[in-house]
């Protein structure tokens, strides 16, 4: 299963921890500007196109050993 975590800046840096404490240091985590949840739809959806083409590269990336 591929899969990567998508947090806010400010969770980035605890995210990338809890990883490398559950083994998975190469984890993908992709970061979203913080805060988002006051944001309206159309200024979350520019939020989230910025970030698309690092979440389409974590998700079709070849697994690591």
């Amino acid at each position: 299963m591929v899969t990567a975590a998508i947090v806010t800046e400010l969770f980035k840096e605890p995210a990338r921890h809890h990883a490398r404490n559950f083994g998975m240091p190469t984890y993908p985590i992709i970061a979203i500007a913080h805060p988002i949840a006051n944001l309206r739809p159309e200024d979350l959806k520019k939020r989230t196109e910025e970030i698309f083409p690092q979440v389409l590269a974590a998700l079709t990336r070849l697994p690591e050993d």
